[in-house]
C-alpha cells in the first residue's frame, strides 16, 4: 500500500471515530462520561489534523 493511500484510508477512520466519541458526548447521561468522550474527540480530532497535514505535504510533491 502506498503511503497516500493509507493516509487517506487512516483520515477516514479518525473522522468516523471523531464523530463517534462526540455523538456518545451528546448522548450522555453525566457530566463524567460527558467530558471522557469529548476528551478523546479532541485526540482523534488533532490526530485528523496531524495526518492532512502529511497528506498536503504529500500532496504537494506530486
Amino acid at each position: 500500500m502506498k503511503v497516500r493511500k493509507a493516509l487517506e484510508i487512516a483520515i477516514e477512520n479518525e473522522t468516523r471515530s471523531y464523530e463517534w466519541y462526540i455523538n456518545q458526548a451528546l448522548e450522555a447521561d453525566d457530566p463524567e462520561t460527558r467530558l471522557l468522550f469529548e476528551q478523546i474527540a479532541e485526540e482523534e480530532r488533532l490526530h485528523l489534523k496531524k495526518l492532512n497535514d502529511r497528506l498536503k505535504v504529500l500532496k504537494l510533491m506530486d
